[in-house]
């Protein structure tokens, strides 16, 4: 499972406080060696720590360990479409086709981004904006943004209060 790249990136990245493997192009990859510094399942996205959130929100990473329950090797994401793990994305027959797919969805999304990008709150919702339920007992449909802070409440505010949005279904 492991090429010279990755050992070399390990050596490179013991002075760092959160080492970790990563892709030439810089996707982190889980596996038995840094799996804990990954976002676990089993917790609920509001209940994860501000820090852990900033740094994994919408940060595609390359799953190894699921290579062992199926077979492939898997591309996920910590974002707004599970509530309590992050979300498989796509899996893939060998570790060189799960990162040509991270690249391309990185390359073509406006939410998802790389590991050393900064932390953006930023969640899909316009698949949400359809819903019957109104927020604060009125007739009146949410506004994104309302829907946003009723439900994302809990995701830290970016540095930049401009950068926090919502991002529409197309």
């Amino acid at each position: 499972m492991f090429n010279l790249y990755h050992i070399i990136s390990v050596l490179m990245n013991n002075h760092k406080i959160l080492a970790m493997d990563k892709t030439k192009c810089g996707i982190p990859i889980r596996n038995a060696r840094y799996q804990e510094r990954f976002p676990v399942g089993d917790t609920l996205n509001e209940k994860r720590s501000a820090n852990e959130l900033r740094r994994w929100w919408n940060v595609l990473f390359i799953d190894e360990l699921h290579y062992f329950e199926s077979g492939k090797i898997s591309v996920c994401v910590l974002d707004s479409e599970t509530w309590d793990e992050p979300r498989q994305i796509s899996e893939h027959e060998c570790f060189d086709e799960a990162v040509r797919a991270a690249n391309f969805y990185l390359n073509h999304s406006d939410v998802w981004r790389r590991y050393d990008a900064p932390y953006q709150p930023i969640v899909k919702l316009g698949h949400l904006t359809e819903v019957e339920e109104y927020l604060d007992g009125s007739f009146k449909k949410p506004t994104e943004q309302e829907l946003f802070e009723h439900l994302y409440y809990w995701l830290p505010k970016a540095e930049n209060v401009a950068e926090q949005r919502c991002i529409c279904d197309a």
